[in-house]
């Protein structure tokens, strides 16, 4: 099945487990979703992109950093998030993205018109997977996988590469059709590249390709696979 170069756009993607969600995307998404939340007063929990650097800084000279590195540096940087979670289901987190917008309602003048303010587009075409711990395995990994609940169908989206539970493996997650190539296509590479054999699908309730687990040495052969074929990736790993 023949890779489909990127042809639509970037949106979040929503992450739920043991009662939590995380967004991860571009930053002004997480920006805009952790505004929308704050103003519920909804404890969110915010990661930055330069936070590691941060983190080696103060292993190595943590005898002289008071307060900690951790909690100045990039915070104050909104186009460095990577990451925005909260203490909510995803049918709450949902309900508070509507009841945020809710609140903006400026209400009209005698004889004016009333218009209901929305979700912009990208957040309502966001994508959503919830872990499930007995998903069964489609290769040799192990059980329990990232199942959809929230996407969109065809082939041409953005493909999510996801350092999340593991550090020694990563996750692709996909449409069911970009994900059923980049399957395929790592099957191929299982032949000349170490590693590849690893790979484990994991099917949704509508048993179409909803994750993919692989080895972390992977990740560099794979997303020049994904370059040379016009994918457009997006990534985080804990590095």
């Amino acid at each position: 099945m023949k890779l489909s170069p990127t042809h639509r756009a970037r949106t979040p993607y929503l992450f739920h487990f043991d009662q939590q969600s995380v967004a991860l995307g571009e930053a002004h998404f997480l920006g805009y979703i952790d505004t929308l939340l704050r103003s519920l007063d909804v404890p969110t929990q915010t990661t930055y992109w330069d936070q590691v650097y941060l983190a080696q800084m103060e292993n190595q000279f943590g005898e002289f950093t008071s307060p900690s590195l951790l909690e100045v540096g990039a915070q104050d940087n909104s186009d460095m998030i990577n990451s925005v979670g909260a203490p909510l289901t995803e049918p709450e987190l949902w309900d508070k993205f509507e009841a945020a917008i809710f609140a903006q309602m400026s209400w009209p003048k005698q004889d004016e018109k009333l218009y209901l303010p929305s979700l912009p587009e990208w957040l309502q075409n966001a994508r959503a997977w919830e872990f499930d711990p007995v998903a069964p395995a489609q290769g040799p990994g192990n059980i329990g996988g990232w199942v959809r609940t929230r996407g969109r169908t065809g082939a041409g989206y953005p493909v999510g590469l996801f350092q999340l539970t593991d550090p020694q493996s990563f996750w692709v997650l996909g449409s069911p059709e970009d994900l059923a190539s980049v399957h395929e296509l790592c099957l191929e590479m299982a032949r000349i590249r170490s590693g590849f054999q690893q790979t484990t699908a994991y099917l949704g309730h509508d048993l179409l390709f909803s994750s993919l687990a692989l080895p972390l040495e992977c990740r560099q052969p794979l997303e020049e696979e994904l370059y040379i074929a016009g994918i457009d990736t997006e990534t985080l790993f804990w590095e």
